[in-house]
């Protein structure tokens, strides 16, 4: 019997979303991947042999694995999809499109990252990974702003200024589509402004703020920068969030919550914007959406001396994750009596 047959097979689009799925992890020369047998990240994938991926639990599992793609069999397919979803946007754009977005797709698990699995800012690997992708190097940041030159309809690639920034928060559209990316720097945290957004789908008007909210999230959190919301991720994987990009932008996200009140009305949400003036009105702005959908909330106090939630993570973690457990328990408690008493 051929020895190839004996293989499970395991069909993708491309390379890139294979990748992503098996959450694989650059270690050099292979790759190290969740066997989609047993689940465990015990498979490896040469970079020279990109279509056979084994389990190393030999006598656990052993599992070995065929990658079939079928990019070329689907590609006019793909096209009507996109054309109809994007009829806005060029077919230049449309595959510039697609093309970021399944490249920073893989890039926030595919890519080496010693900044990322080494903790960044407070966050564990694991929180890092699923929201940050670290380019590492500025040269890859020129390749993927070449791309994208028809979304932002300017070659950023010679831009030492952007290019400098390593790190990219992609921000997603209800449709899963990739609407911006917000830049930082690990490598030169002096520079300054210390986040820059650029929006990469000009079909629309598009989302600009971050959200993720688990179907089994009983609070939700709505912070003031993408860091901020992810330092509550660190402390609850099943809390929602919703991040401003900028103390300023709070008109999507009021016009969100009135449009999707149903779905805060059975969870806790708290309010965690950065202990300043810009920081407070922004908390006005939003509390007052809240009050008109009568959504009940709360307001997220911070250690002394520390302003936002990342540096108050960083700082003291066990007062900022006691503080956010109590403030949890304080409302379940008054919810449960306030139902007691209708």
């Amino acid at each position: 019997m051929n020895k190839q047959n004996a293989y499970k097979k395991l069909v993708f689009q491309n390379i890139e979303n294979a990748l992503d799925e098996l959450n694989a992890e650059d270690k050099g020369h292979y790759y190290i991947c969740n066997c989609p047998e047993c689940n465990e990240q015990e498979a490896f994938m040469y970079k020279n042999n990109q279509r056979f991926v084994q389990c190393n639990r030999e006598n656990h599992c052993g599992s070995r694995m065929m990658l079939e793609f079928h990019e070329k069999e689907n590609v006019a397919a793909y096209e009507q999809k996109m054309e109809k979803q994007y009829p806005n946007l060029t077919p230049k754009q449309r595959e510039a499109l697609d093309w970021t977005t399944r490249v920073l797709s893989f890039a926030k698990t595919g890519l080496k990252s010693e900044t990322l699995d080494d903790g960044y800012r407070g966050l564990s690997k694991q929180v890092a990974r699923s929201f940050i992708a670290d380019l590492q190097h500025e040269d890859i940041g020129q390749h993927i702003f070449h791309k994208a030159t028809p979304l932002l309809g300017k070659d950023y690639s010679n831009n030492s200024w952007v290019c400098k920034r390593n790190l990219m928060f992609p921000l997603y559209g209800e449709d899963n589509t990739l609407n911006r990316v917000l830049f930082r720097s690990s490598i030169d945290e002096s520079i300054e402004p210390k986040e820059i957004q650029l929006i990469l789908n000009p079909s629309k008007e598009t989302r600009d703020f971050f959200m993720d909210i688990p179907n089994n999230a009983e609070t939700v959190v709505i912070s003031e920068s993408i860091l901020d919301a992810l330092s509550f991720r660190e402390i609850d994987e099943n809390v929602g969030l919703i991040a401003l990009t900028g103390a300023s932008k709070t008109r999507k996200v009021k016009d969100y919550v009135r449009e999707h009140q149903e779905l805060f009305s059975d969870k806790h949400t708290v309010i965690a914007m950065d202990d300043d003036t810009a920081g407070w009105k922004a908390t006005r702005d939003i509390v007052d959406v809240l009050e008109a959908e009568k959504i009940n909330w709360s307001l997220f106090e911070y250690s002394p001396d520390c302003k936002d939630a990342n540096e108050n993570l960083q700082h003291n973690r066990d007062a900022f994750e006691r503080h956010y457990r109590k403030l949890n328990q304080r409302k379940k408690s008054f919810q449960q009596t306030h139902e007691m008493d209708l």
